[in-house]
């Protein structure tokens, strides 16, 4: 009996949607010249990003190495 109703319960239940996604069909659009220029900003600043980040970590390091001399 209770498989009768759990079979119930999930025959009641809405299939989950799939996700929006281009279709394979679809020719790919042109890169623009719009389109490197956001690339290489977008690599800047993860670049940059990442050196800060690095500097950071170097700043909280220093007190602990001029602790152990």
């Amino acid at each position: 009996m209770r498989q009768f109703q759990t079979r119930q319960q999930q025959q009641h239940q809405q299939p989950m949607q799939e996700p929006v996604r281009p279709s394979a069909h679809e020719p790919a659009r042109a890169v623009t010249a719009q389109d490197v220029e956001n690339e290489t900003l977008d690599r800047a600043a993860a670049l940059w990003t990442t050196r800060r980040i690095r500097s950071f970590f170097l700043l909280l390091d220093q007190p602990l190495r001029a602790a152990q001399r």
